[in-house]
Formats: structure tokens, C-alpha cells, sequence
């Protein structure tokens, strides 16, 4: 089979220049740095972020690309791995085509621009930009199978090529290069749905992507060559591999629209910590919470229709296990919604997990898989939600995913809740250092200017601290 859609693919990335970036979507990585460093900061003091630190430490000497949040250094693939699992960490990061793309993509970008130095910000737009674009293609390729059907988690499969053409973009990789740098990306993708239900494995699928992508990138620099076909490959190809050896994938969506169509202004900020497919839930409760008050001990039943994937991601009864495991699950998700009108750091503390209120409710939610919903565009972005009340009323509504031209994310959200997120990390005049640096992201002379706003001696707290 003739390889030219990888090679199509490496050239967008090889030759792509900050000028031949439209407005919007230069606009859109800008307040996609901006939410990308609140999540990573956020996250920077979770515990299973000080853990990997801890681990890298030990075993690594000190290096150039800084841990965010701490005054640590690790080398570049290091940074990364923390950074990607930070930003991940509190599933509160972007989401769009290609996965989740500021976890992958900028960790990747700034680590290698602390490294070898000279980067400015333009540099890192239009390396955020290439590795979204083939991120993004690579998921319109093969579509839903892998996740849906196969039960991998598509940020870890897919992450690693935005990670690699991130990469691949600040070391300036000609077009053969970074052929190999997707050759090492494919045979290093991985990430299985079954780490959700419980330990911190979760918290590290975004990491592994952006450590896998930028050693992808370095050993390709240094002319560690792969096979020059790994999306086409027919055995043993990425594209078949993971859609289980059946032709299932579209090739020609690898490139097609490239530098036409862009698909980094549909990515989508997450106002709520958990899982996209119960963000439309969400929102249905959020939008019928505004007819009625909906008290928690009035609630006799809440079923939610969601498609086919969406149910088998988020739709697992509840049985108190762990923090990722609660983010994962629409019944916990939708319990403390009705219970606290949020869903956000502070309803995930540890004594809230097994709460009797919490159990009595998440008991009540029902998921239900619904046709109809199939073939939207992407995981879990629409769901039909019902209430029954004890005295016969029902109520319903349909919720999206909140960022869409349905239900808009504005710029002020986006801050808005950066300063949440950052609230106890940085003082008022460091977020707004960060996120003036953000704005005028393109205008930047180096990028060592946002790693300094990034480097912050960090505190000690333990998870129950962290958590409240």
C-alpha cells in the first residue's frame, strides 16, 4: 500500500508556518494556554502529581524543562510526563478533536523550549496548532472504534501523535523526520478505559502521551528512523491495529482540508471535573434547575439516555472507590450536582466519596443507551436527561457539552476559571501576570517569559488537604 498519507501528514507538520495560521484560530490557542496552565497548576498539587515527581527525581538527574507549579527541573520527556499527568489530573482540561489537547501538546512544546532555549511565543502557537491538527485527523481516521469498541482511551492513542507533531515543530523536524517521529509515536500509543475504575493510573494517560510524543520527536532528530508507513500499514499499522484489523478507517481523513480546515476553534474548555460524556447530563440538570429547585429528597428517579459509548465510559454504578473513579461516574457526578450544584475540586473530597446522601441519590440515577444519540460528533457530546419527583412530576431536557455554538464558553469563563483553579497557587497578581502573558502569546520575544510566571516553590499538602 502506497504511504502517502503519512507522508502528507509529516509535511503539514514540517512546513507549517505562523502565517498561514487564521485569526481564530491563533485567538483560540491563546485562551487554550491560558486554561492549559490553570489545569497543570491545579494539578501540580494533587498527590499523584507529587508522586510521579518524587519518582522522576529520584532516578533522573536534574534537567532544563521545568515541573509547573514546583522549582523542579527534569529533562524534557520528564517535564512532560509530569506536566501532561498535572494538566489530565482533575479531569478539567480541554477536550475536543483529537482528545485532550493542551495536556499533550503545550507540555510537550515548552518542555523541549526549556531545553534548548530560543523558542518565542509564535513558535509554541503553531507547535500547539500542528499537534491538535494531526491529533484531531488522526481520531477523524479511525473514528470511534478504538474507544467504543475496542475499550482504549482515545487521548492516549491519539495524544501521542499531537505530542509528536508538538514536538517535531519546535525542533524544527523536516518532513522525513518527523515521518520517523510518527513511527515512534504509533508503536508507543497506548492508554486502556479500564484504568478509570479506580487507582491513579487515569491521572497518567495525558503524561505518558506528551512523554512518548517528545522522545518520538528527539530520536527522530538524531536520525533513529522507523517505518515510513504507520498509519497504512494493513498488519501491524497503527490505523488496523487499533481498530481491531477490520477496515473500519478512512485513510484520506488523515489529510484531508489540511491547512484549510481547522479543527483547533472546536476545541472546547470543561466547566465541570469529570468526565465529558456526563458534561450534557450536567447541563440538562443545570438548565431544569432553573424551572425548578429540584431538592435532592424529592427525587424519586433521574435517567439519563446517552449513545452507546458514553454509557459504557460513565454509565457503571456507583460503589465508593477512588477520586478518578468518582470523576469517571455519571451516577456519583450527578448525586452531588443535585446535592451541591456543583461539580467542580471541592466535591470530590475523600469522606464525600460514601457519603449515605451521595449513595441514597447515585443509586437513583439510571444511564440508558439511546440510537438516536449515535453518530453526533464525538463521545458523549449530547444526552437526554428525566426527573421524576416523588409527588409524579417529571421533568426533562436535553443537555450538550458547554462550549459548542449550542451552549458557548466565553472568554471571561475561561479566566474565570483559571482563577479558581490557581486560587492558593498564585496570588491575584500572579494570575494576572499569566494570564496577560497568554493574551499577548504571540507577541512574545522567548518563551522562558511564561516559564518563569510557571515556576513556583511548591507546598507539601496531603490528598485530604488538596481535595477539600
Amino acid at each position: 500500500m502506497a504511504h502517502h498519507y503519512t507522508a502528507e501528514l509529516a509535511a503539514f507538520v514540517a512546513d507549517l508556518k505562523f502565517e498561514s495560521l487564521p485569526g481564530a484560530v491563533v485567538d483560540h490557542a491563546r485562551l487554550l494556554a491560558l486554561d492549559t496552565f490553570g489545569c497543570g497548576l491545579l494539578g501540580s498539587r494533587m498527590p499523584w502529581s507529587r508522586i510521579l515527581l518524587e519518582t522522576l527525581r529520584d532516578v533522573e538527574v536534574a534537567g532544563d524543562a521545568l515541573v509547573w507549579g514546583t522549582d523542579a527541573r527534569l529533562s524534557a520527556p520528564g517535564a512532560a510526563l509530569v506536566n501532561g499527568t498535572a494538566v489530565h489530573g482533575f479531569e478539567l482540561d480541554d477536550v475536543g478533536p483529537g482528545g485532550h489537547n493542551g495536556s499533550v501538546v503545550l507540555t510537550s512544546a515548552l518542555a523541549l523550549a526549556d531545553h534548548f532555549g530560543g523558542v518565542s511565543g509564535r513558535d509554541l502557537i503553531t507547535a500547539m496548532v500542528a499537534g491538535i491538527e494531526v491529533a484531531a485527523r488522526v481520531q477523524e481516521c479511525v473514528g470511534r472504534t478504538p474507544q467504543v469498541k475496542n475499550g482504549f482511551h482515545g487521548p492516549g492513542l491519539l495524544g501521542t501523535f499531537g505530542a509528536a507533531a508538538a514536538a517535531a515543530r519546535i525542533l524544527g523536524l523536516n518532513r522525513e523526520q518527523v515521518v520517523h517521529a510518527f513511527g515512534h509515536a504509533g508503536q508507543q500509543a497506548a492508554g486502556l478505559m479500564a484504568v478509570q475504575h479506580g487507582g491513579m493510573g487515569k491521572r497518567l494517560l495525558a503524561g505518558k502521551a506528551a512523554h512518548s510524543g517528545v522522545l518520538s520527536a528527539l530520536l527522530a532528530s538524531r536520525g533513529f528512523t522507523n517505518v515510513p508507513d504507520i498509519f497504512e500499514r494493513e498488519y501491524g499499522g497503527f490505523c488496523s491495529a487499533f481498530c481491531g484489523g477490520q477496515p473500519v478507517y478512512d485513510l484520506s481523513r488523515l489529510v484531508k482540508g489540511l491547512g484549510e480546515e481547522w479543527f483547533t476553534p472546536r476545541v472546547l474548555f470543561k466547566m465541570w471535573a469529570c468526565r465529558v460524556p456526563i458534561h450534557p447530563p450536567l447541563e440538562a440538570l443545570r438548565s431544569l434547575r432553573r424551572r425548578h429547585p429540584l431538592p435532592p429528597e424529592e427525587v424519586e428517579r433521574v435517567t439519563v439516555w446517552l449513545d452507546e459509548g458514553a454509557v459504557k465510559a460513565v454509565g457503571f454504578p456507583w460503589t465508593p472507590t477512588t477520586v478518578t473513579s468518582a470523576q469517571l461516574n455519571l451516577a456519583y457526578c450527578c448525586a452531588v450536582f443535585l446535592l451541591e450544584d456543583d461539580v467542580s475540586v471541592g466535591q470530590f473530597a475523600e469522606e464525600k466519596l460514601a457519603d449515605p446522601r451521595v449513595l441514597e441519590l447515585a443509586a437513583k440515577v439510571r444511564a440508558v443507551h439511546d440510537p438516536a444519540l449515535e453518530g453526533g460528533p464525538g463521545l458523549g457530546r449530547r444526552a437526554r436527561v428525566e426527573v421524576r419527583l416523588k409527588d409524579g412530576t417529571t421533568l426533562s431536557a436535553v443537555g450538550t457539552v458547554r462550549g459548542g455554538a449550542e451552549n458557548p464558553v466565553t472568554r471571561a469563563d475561561v479566566e474565570a476559571k483559571f482563577r479558581k483553579l490557581t486560587h492558593g497557587v498564585l496570588d491575584a497578581a500572579g494570575q494576572d501576570r499569566l494570564i496577560a502573558a497568554c493574551d499577548r502569546l504571540d507577541l512574545l520575544a522567548d518563551s522562558a517569559e511564561l516559564t518563569a510566571l510557571l515556576e513556583i516553590p511548591a507546598p507539601k499538602p496531603d490528598a485530604e488537604e488538596v481535595l477539600r
